[in-house]
């Protein structure tokens, strides 16, 4: 129990070490060296998060492509060298002798990761500070799983490729990635994020040439975004093409600064308890009110609300669990 309490005490000093060397870092230029010392501290602060992920993930992102060499066949990729003394020895009768690659054994997927780069994430350095974790956690898990292809796109105003689909992210790219976040944008533009990302998926699967593809979406937000119906209809047009999108949703809750522990009330500033005012016509015509609870509304049937980092493993993986049993029994 001691050295448990004292892991804790470790992580949790490094975790606000971060945020001071974080915040430092984005108030002044922003230097490549700096980027990627905190990169390789984000990954060491998420390293057994990350192999949980890893984990969880496995027993769920199942193989699709063929890699590993199986079977007795007639013709096939490679000699069974087993097979070669019975053949000669049934005067070549026992003609069953080769390999084919029957066996999934590699992973075919295209996972984008969206980061939200408006003003709204800066508000808070514990909103950065979870954000960056969050990209860390889920793109160590995702090249351990080697799961095929991985994006990183930024978007607010805009939308900006990050890390494009065909190069490896590795710890240099992760670097790249954070200099490239302002946390500057005016506003979150989540429509023109699903058009860009659809644009950028057509054009990776072009060059993959893969038949049985499937792409990932992970948005990291604070989960404010506008026009539901028409974001709605986004999303089920990604599902018709295999595209699944999980919104992680950054809770305001857990984002409070320090200095305003005392004043903040969680439940109030919960997304959990945000409400979403429209008008509607009633059948009289006339124009009314509806107040409804925002995630009532919320257009992403996937979606994970994170208030504490260590939830984000199990959470996430029953979230795609949930997806792939339903796409499985179709």
């Amino acid at each position: 129990e001691v050295v448990d309490e004292e892991i804790v005490v470790d992580i949790d000093q490094l975790r606000d070490d971060l945020e001071t060397r974080t915040a430092e870092w984005r108030a002044n230029a922003q230097g490549s060296e700096q980027a990627m010392q905190l990169w390789q501290a984000y990954t060491r602060l998420t390293h057994d998060l990350s192999l949980m992920l890893t984990e969880q993930l496995r027993l769920i992102l199942t193989p699709t492509q063929a890699t590993q060499l199986r079977g007795d066949y007639r013709t096939g990729k490679r000699l069974n060298m087993k097979r070669i003394i019975p053949y000669i020895a049934s005067e070549f009768r026992k003609d069953k002798i080769w390999l084919r690659r029957t066996k999934p054994a590699r992973r075919e997927y295209q996972v984008m990761v969206a980061l939200d780069n408006s003003k709204s994430m800066a508000q808070s350095p514990q909103a950065v500070e979870l954000a960056y974790e969050t990209l860390a956690l889920v793109t160590t898990a995702l090249n351990q799983l080697e799961v095929g292809q991985l994006s990183v796109v930024s978007f607010g105003e805009e939308v900006s490729l990050l890390h494009p689909f065909d190069r490896p992210f590795d710890a240099d790219a992760g670097a790249r990635v954070l200099s490239r976040l302002t946390f500057a944008d005016d506003r979150t533009d989540v429509v023109q994020l699903m058009d860009a990302s659809l644009r950028l998926y057509d054009a990776a699967a072009a060059g993959a040439g893969s038949a049985d593809l499937w792409r990932l979406q992970l948005v990291i937000s604070d989960g404010v975004c506008q026009d539901h119906p028409r974001l709605l209809r986004q999303v089920r047009a990604a599902m018709e093409v295999r595209i699944m999108t999980v919104f992680i949703v950054l809770d305001r809750s857990a984002l409070a600064a320090k200095d305003d522990a005392a004043q903040a009330d969680p439940e109030k500033d919960s997304i959990m308890n945000t409400q979403h005012v429209s008008f509607v016509k009633s059948a009289d015509g006339k124009t009314e009110m509806k107040v409804e609870r925002y995630l009532d509304t919320f257009p992403f049937k996937f979606y994970v609300v994170l208030r504490n980092i260590h939830g984000l493993p199990a959470v996430l993986a029953e979230t795609l669990r949930q997806y792939f049993s339903l796409v499985g029994g179709q």
